[in-house]
C-alpha cells in the first residue's frame, strides 16, 4: 500500500464510491435486500475489490499527473548508487 492510500482524504472518497457502485451493481442484478450473513458477507466482498481497485486506478492517475504528490522521491529524484557508480 502506498503512503497516499494511507491517508483519510484519499480513502475515504474511495471507499465511499467503492460501496456506491456496489449497492448500484446490486440494484441492476437486482440482489433482494435479505440483510443476512450471506448478503453482507457478498456486498463486502464485492466493496472491497472494487474499493482495491478504484484505489489503484486513481493511484495510478495521480502518479500520471502528479508523482510528487504520490511519492516524495518522485518529486526532488536524486542519484541512485547505481548511477553514480556509472559515471566512475
Amino acid at each position: 500500500m502506498s503512503p497516499i492510500e494511507r491517508k483519510w482524504w484519499f480513502a475515504l472518497p474511495v471507499m465511499m464510491l467503492a460501496v456506491l457502485a456496489t449497492s448500484f451493481l446490486f440494484q441492476i442484478e437486482q440482489v433482494p435486500r435479505s440483510y443476512s450473513l450471506a448478503w453482507f458477507v457478498i456486498f463486502s466482498l464485492c466493496a472491497g475489490g472494487l474499493q482495491r481497485l478504484l484505489s489503484f486506478m486513481t493511484w495510478l492517475l495521480l502518479l500520471w499527473l502528479a508523482p510528487g504528490l504520490v511519492d516524495k522521491r518522485l518529486a526532488d529524484p536524486k542519484p541512485s548508487a547505481w548511477s553514480a557508480m556509472r559515471k566512475r
